[in-house]
């Protein structure tokens, strides 16, 4: 930067003819630049980067550089155009005319096509993609179709309200993934602004800028993402400058946010992300099939002094699907108080008795004990603690599982689990969550309702939901649907939490959108640029 200042000024003083001018000014200290390399944090190690089988939030992260969605979100959480340069709505509201950016291509070079954006959906419905099958269901295949390279036509059965939502999602090449069964497929071609380098089993996953992309070009050459489970680890790598950005848990913010020497260091943000804490119970254990223990267990979790102690006052209460500043929450529905009398009478009213006297209630010669998986990571190990100690005040053993990331996912889909604990990270328009977490046909691994709810009256209300296009009628039927919910409790729902982020102060342009925190919409990370 020094020395084209300097050939400025020497030009300047060579062309001069007889008063001097001054030298031009030196480029703004704060204009983007681009190279350098950003080191974020996962928290989980990702299993697969196969787009259509990912099932992680940390999968998605990555994956949202290497791959572009059809359709994406800004700062709003507004629709905006991506892959997608322009779309039309037919046959009211039963079919997508996607007309793609004919610059788009794959990181091999080959151009995004029509015929891809048929073959990827039609692979998203074969393999019953647990994060998108369900956007899909009642898919018309013979009329979708590819009109021209750059036009795809998809219709549907019949419309539904967030259903333009449904694109945004990536495109995968035809070429690189009908070579074979999806699954075993192991190259990763994507379309976005960055392509995949390598993976360190365990370690880490880079990535590096295309110098093809198609787009506005990204400032930041290379990002790896690294693998840390560790809170206090993590915190140490953030203040020696080697992780630039990423999560971190409530004590450490707590503790480290108002110190100005860390402030020299690193940014903070807290932000309220579409996500909520729960525990899911498995309704098909016999521990859990009567909706009157779920309610004691309820009763039996501490919201206010969890939200106090555990989150200093940076969380809210969730009593059902819908976080409090959702349209489609009840107000009406109040959170189930921390009550263990109630708890142990709502129990003995289901035949739970400590028959024995060793403080362990049984019912027909079985004890109530039972396992709770949570994955790795200090917010679900304290709080389930909390909630176990109380549990043991009322005759109710619960042992906890910790498991790594991929070993969770994995029981969970497989509904190999009595309760785990959750956080679930919600889409814009509630209906997707709602269909496939709670609706009887999306049972796991097929569809994400891991826990095995069934109920004709919340599938009814959930269908209606789909389908109504009044606003006001639609807040109707989601509020009858919470108090569904609320009343058999297939989770105990508990907290919204405010999202805890630090970035490194070398790290620019960095901004929060509603809902989606500082990833997942654009530009978001895309503008983001490195100070040397």
């Amino acid at each position: 930067m020094r020395r084209f200042a300097l050939a400025l000024l020497f030009l300047a003083i060579a062309c001069q003819r007889e008063t001097p001018q001054p030298p031009p000014p030196a480029p703004p200290t704060n204009a983007p630049r681009d190279g350098g390399r950003l080191t974020r944090r996962l928290e989980y190690d990702v299993k697969t980067l196969n787009y259509i089988l990912h099932d992680s939030e940390d999968e998605r992260q990555v994956l949202a550089f290497i791959y572009e969605p059809l359709i994406a979100f800004d700062q709003n959480l507004s629709p905006i155009p991506c892959l997608a340069a322009k779309w039309e709505v037919g046959d009211g509201g039963r079919s997508y005319t996607l007309y793609l950016d004919p610059r788009a291509t794959f990181s091999d070079k080959t151009a995004v096509k029509a015929s891809d954006v048929v073959f990827t959906i039609n692979k998203i419905v074969d393999a019953q993609a647990p994060q998108f099958a369900s956007w899909f269901e009642g898919l018309d295949r013979a009329q979708t179709k590819a009109l021209d390279d750059h036009t795809a036509r998809v219709v549907f059965a019949e419309p539904r309200v967030s259903r333009l939502l449904s694109f945004n999602i990536s495109v995968m090449p035809e070429h690189v993934y009908a070579k074979g069964e999806l699954a075993k497929i192991r190259e990763v071609v994507g379309n976005g602004p960055y392509v995949f380098k390598r993976r360190d089993a365990g370690r880490g996953v880079l990535i590096e800028r295309r110098a093809d992309y198609w787009r506005e070009k990204p400032h930041i050459q290379s990002i790896y993402f690294r693998v840390v489970n560790d809170e206090q680890v993590a915190w140490n790598l953030y203040m020696r400058g080697e992780l630039d950005a990423g999560r971190i848990d409530n004590d450490i913010w707590h503790r480290e946010k108002d110190k100005p020497a860390v402030q020299q260091k690193v940014a903070f943000f807290s932000v309220w992300l579409l996500m909520y804490n729960a525990y899911a119970w498995n309704v098909d254990d016999p521990l859990f099939a009567d909706a009157r223990v779920r309610r004691a267990m309820a009763m039996a979790y501490d919201r206010r002094s969890i939200i106090e102690q555990l989150f200093y006052g940076q969380a809210r209460p969730v009593t059902g699907p819908f976080l409090p500043d959702s349209w489609a929450n009840n107000e009406d529905v109040p959170p189930i108080e921390f009550n263990l009398q109630a708890a142990a009478a709502l129990l003995a009213s289901a035949g739970w008795h400590d028959l024995d006297g060793d403080k362990v209630l049984e019912r027909d010669g079985k004890k109530f004990a039972f396992t709770m998986l949570i994955p790795t990571g200090k917010a679900a190990r304290d709080q389930t603690q909390v909630f176990q100690s109380a549990l043991k005040n009322i005759g109710v053993q619960m042992d906890i599982a910790t498991l790594d990331g991929a070993a969770f996912f994995e029981r969970v889909m497989q509904r190999n689990f009595q309760a785990a604990f959750f956080g679930w990270v919600l889409e814009p328009d509630p209906d997707r969550d709602l269909y496939s977490l709670f609706h009887s046909s999306q049972l796991a691994p097929n569809g994400l309702n891991v826990g095995g709810y069934k109920s004709a009256e919340a599938d009814e209300l959930i269908e209606q939901g789909r389908t109504e296009f009044d606003q006001t009628r639609r807040a109707d039927l989601y509020h009858q649907l919470h108090e569904v919910l609320a009343r058999d409790q297939p989770y105990l729902w508990t907290v919204q939490p405010a999202s805890k982020w630090v970035v490194n102060q070398r790290v620019q342009n960095v901004q929060a959108a509603r809902g989606l925190g500082l990833f997942l919409w654009y530009p978001g990370p895309m503008a983001w640029w490195l100070k040397q």
